[in-house]
């Protein structure tokens, strides 16, 4: 009976506390939510605003501490290399102490970037005045012919000269305004000198080899100021001139003459093989070409019509590969290369002068060296039986021009045979001759403002 009360006493007030319990812990959560919402958010957008102010800040401290770096190293050795280091530095931190948000956002930051460049620009100022700005380097080089390279130098600057190499290489430096020779090098293996600038010009290291050394080379010059070293070295752009082999600064270049060889474009009439069976007519022609004395090629354009109407083009060919010639003359391409190379002048000279072409008007080209089989092919004998260069004739051929060597030749046969039915075609055949020649020219430099 006892025990059985107290059980009964025992149950009503676990269930009680257990309720006052319940009532708390839920009093406390409502109460506690409300507090930690207005604690935790605050704290989030803390957060969020520290993280877009520190992208800025962050690329502002990284900057501080190159400057700082670089000034250590600038300090352990003073060379043109961490000189430079220390100009690039500089500049990023012109940059950043003009941002106005890093300045409101962290003023002792912006305290230091500010006290940190004004300590650099006093350091590269103190030290401009010894250090070369690089123009030109050139390492482990084949110099395999002579080379020019000009530089704009101001009144006052000096040009540094470090040059070496194991073979043997004449170098000069001299005014290209004025033409004034500055000094001469002529086979020395190691140079390290430098030359006062006594006038503001395009002044030229010319390097000339025998036979094709490599080289180390490096050109650079003296710099008044901060604003110098960072600016950009003028544009110098060259106009080839020719000149006269005693003419200062002459080069020589192996170039050609253009002959032409016919006065007037040949013309041709070739009847088709049905006019000329039943009222007769030639359906074959040759054309003898005389090959001037020290040729070496020959370079023709043939037109084919259906019409016998000249055209604006007759007869301009020679002035046409004459003006494209200079052309190439002036944007320095090589002038002359022998008929083996892949590349060579005449490539270009021939795109340049094509000649009109006509869909329907074609025929037969044949290239002949020897005068009996000329005669025997304008006799009418098959051309199967007859001896021609069949790397330079042409079967079916519409308008064209091309080159044919002729080094050792007197005369060049040029055989052409209609083979349609019912159409004749008329010719124009044009032919140049170009002949070996050595030329002179000079450059003549213009500086970019």
């Amino acid at each position: 009976m006892s025990m059985r009360r107290i059980k009964m006493v025992v149950r009503p007030v676990s269930i009680l506390l257990t309720a006052i319990l319940f009532l708390s812990l839920a009093f406390t959560s409502c109460g506690g939510q409300s507090s930690q919402t207005e604690e935790v958010t605050p704290l989030m957008e803390d957060v969020e605003q520290t993280e877009s102010e520190s992208k800025e800040v962050r690329r502002a401290r990284g900057v501080l501490e190159d400057a700082s770096y670089a000034v250590r190293k600038f300090n352990v050795e003073a060379s043109d290399k961490n000189f430079k280091q220390l100009i690039k530095t500089y500049n990023k931190l012109e940059t950043v102490c003009d941002n106005q948000d890093i300045q409101e956002e962290d003023k002792e930051l912006a305290f230091q970037l500010d006290s940190l460049k004004l300590s650099v620009g006093k350091m590269l100022e103190a030290n401009i005045g010894r250090m070369h700005k690089s123009l030109l380097e050139e390492s482990d080089h084949l110099l395999s012919a002579t080379e020019i390279n000009p530089v704009y130098l101001r009144r006052g600057e000096k040009l540094f000269l470090d040059f070496e190499t194991q073979g043997n290489v004449t170098v000069r430096v001299y005014n290209a305004d004025n033409h004034s020779m500055l000094k001469t090098y002529t086979a020395k293996k190691v140079i390290h000198d430098s030359l006062k600038i006594a006038n503001s010009a395009v002044y030229v290291v010319e390097l000339k080899p025998v036979g094709e050394p490599y080289i180390e080379l490096s050109i650079a010059k003296s710099v008044a100021s901060i604003e110098h070293y960072n600016e950009s070295d003028p544009e110098i752009t060259s106009e080839k001139t020719e000149c006269s082999p005693k003419d200062f600064g002459a080069q020589k270049l192996q170039g050609i003459k253009l002959k032409s060889v016919f006065e007037e474009p040949r013309k041709v009439t070739l009847r088709s093989q049905g006019k000329s069976f039943f009222s007769g007519g030639n359906t074959r022609s040759v054309v003898a070409m005389q090959v001037p004395a020290g040729c070496t090629d020959v370079a023709y354009c043939l037109r084919i019509s259906t019409s016998q109407s000249d055209i604006g083009a007759d007869g301009q060919f020679c002035r046409r590969m004459d003006e494209k010639y200079k052309e190439i003359k002036l944007l320095g391409l090589p002038l002359y290369e022998s008929h083996s190379s892949s590349s060579n002048i005449f490539r270009e000279l021939l795109n340049a002068c094509e000649p009109y072409r006509e869909e329907e008007a074609y025929c037969n080209l044949f290239i002949f060296t020897s005068a009996a089989e000329a005669k025997k092919f304008s006799d009418g004998k098959p051309v199967s039986e007859l001896k021609y260069n069949v790397d330079l004739s042409k079967k079916g051929t519409q308008s064209c021009n091309d080159r044919i060597p002729a080094k050792g030749l007197k005369t060049i046969y040029f055989g052409f045979e209609n083979t349609r039915i019912r159409y004749s075609v008329y010719l124009w055949l044009e032919s140049l001759a170009t002949v070996p020649t050595t030329e002179y020219y000079r450059a003549k430099y213009v500086v970019k403002e």
